[in-house]
């Protein structure tokens, strides 16, 4: 099963009481749906799986599936504990997921030889596709086009979400890796370059605050239109901008709560924005020439 299409790395939705809202994840789905979007990406780091419990994560998968309809549902199971991991795997599917991803293992470095172990051990903890993640900004280790490759051969690996600006180890995984392995963007100002080196869709934050910006470009490109798609790209480019000032995910929740689609704060210890954070965050928003009809609500 190739994966392609745009995939919002979904937020975590919270109620007023900080504890996880299968209302407000449901909501969010539906809204998203309507968008256009091809799948999810659930309880990744958009999704703050590191200040999640397991039972957190599993309920939350299965808000999801039961209002995904028939879209890609990836479900992340990366966790401190590789007991957690594979236990998360293992109930994926009778949870909803259509496929599974893992970023690796943090604060401790590890060889490709332990990185390769750890990937083909949890990929035997589940019948579903496994979907590797590199994210080296958050976990200061980079994946080599080599130890990826090789676990794409050997049937470890049935894809990738690759969030790096280095474009250059994703046309080396292109060029390395099967038509059927699914290159997914991860660098939401970066879609245009990665669709046009062979990544097969995007994985990304801001897709659940501007979905059709997203969803257009990909059919944009899908159908020549570059130009189009270039454009597309800048309007993300200069939201991304507007974003930039505070922490990624309290901002980005803002952003949302502004829009009508609140998904609560995110939680402790990351910032938590009172009224003048989100009227700050309107104000920046308000700011980019032509976005208001791309976003949601």
């Amino acid at each position: 099963m190739t994966i392609t299409g745009m995939l919002p790395a979904l937020l975590t939705a919270y109620d007023d009481a900080g504890q996880v809202s299968t209302e407000r994840t449901t909501s969010l789905v539906s809204a998203l749906n309507e968008a256009g979007v091809d799948g999810y990406f659930v309880t990744g780091t958009s999704g703050e799986y590191y200040l999640l419990s397991a039972a957190e994560r599993l309920r939350i998968l299965q808000a999801v599936a039961s209002a995904a309809g028939d879209r890609h549902i990836v479900f992340q199971v990366a966790a401190s504990d590789q007991r957690e991991v594979r236990e998360l795997a293992r109930q994926a599917s009778e949870h909803g997921a259509t496929a599974i991803s893992a970023s690796i293992p943090i604060y401790y470095g590890y060889s490709d030889q332990s990185l390769a172990a750890y990937f083909r051990d949890v990929r035997e903890a589940s019948e579903l596709p496994l979907l590797g993640y590199t994210i080296p900004g958050f976990t200061g280790r980079v994946l080599g086009t080599e130890l990826l490759a090789s676990l794409a051969a050997d049937g470890t690996l049935a894809g990738l979400k690759y969030t790096s600006s280095d474009l250059a180890i994703l046309a080396q995984l292109r060029a390395a890796t099967p038509d059927s392995f699914s290159l997914l963007l991860g660098s939401d100002d970066l879609l245009v370059a990665a669709l046009s080196l062979g990544a097969d869709g995007g994985i990304g934050g801001t897709f659940n605050l501007a979905p059709r910006l997203y969803v257009e470009l990909h059919r944009a490109q899908q159908a020549g239109d570059l130009n189009e798609a270039r454009r597309l790209q800048g309007l993300a480019v200069a939201m991304l901008g507007a974003l930039a000032d505070g922490e990624v995910y309290p901002t980005l929740k803002s952003a949302m709560r502004v829009r009508g689609m609140d998904v609560g704060q995110s939680r402790f210890p990351m910032a938590q924005h009172g009224p003048a954070d989100d009227q700050r965050v309107a104000a920046a928003l308000a700011g980019v020439e032509g976005l208001e009809e791309y976003l949601i609500g």
